[in-house]
């Protein structure tokens, strides 16, 4: 049974970790791609009264989404370590969680907010969006990372007792 659940669980994290993989792949091409870095016309009309707020929003989205992409594989990677070492909660996975929810709430809000400074005719600060998806799967992380907390330190213990 034990074995049949570590396949199950193998192949699952394995798949993540691929899909977490082209998500940044895709990422730093849609970036490239877009801003005209490549040398062809850039979708986005850099505007000079909103320059530095358009560079903040371009560079964030990319370095968050593709931070808490990794933050996702290494918290995998940690875990089936962990797993293949006897431990089921590695205490260091607390920590990637809580980075990757900051890194998801930021790429989140860029992402939020980029079609309305970056690719619209007339970009403008005026109207910054904050959608409660993001919210609500930033809460869902921290969530996350508090139980495993719980669970780390219940495990910490259990290993304590005799």
């Amino acid at each position: 049974m034990e074995k049949r659940i570590s396949k199950s669980l193998m192949g699952v994290v394995i798949v993540a970790m691929v899909i977490c993989a082209v998500h940044i792949v895709h990422l730093i091409l849609q970036s490239w791609f877009t801003s005209g870095i490549d040398g062809s016309t850039s979708e986005i009309n850099w505007n000079e009264d909103v320059l530095t707020f358009q560079i903040i929003v371009f560079g964030c989205r990319l370095l968050f989404n593709v931070a808490y992409n990794i933050f996702i594989i290494l918290f995998l990677i940690k875990s089936l370590k962990a797993l293949k070492e006897g431990t089921l909660f590695p205490k260091g996975n607390v920590a990637l969680l809580y980075a990757t929810a900051g890194c998801f709430f930021i790429g989140k809000l860029c992402d939020d907010n980029f079609g309305n400074i970056l690719l619209t005719d007339t970009p403008t600060c005026s109207r910054f969006e904050i959608e409660t998806g993001g919210i609500l799967i930033t809460l869902m992380f921290i969530i996350f990372a508090m139980i495993y907390k719980i669970a780390v330190n219940v495990s910490e213990e259990n290993n304590l007792t005799i």
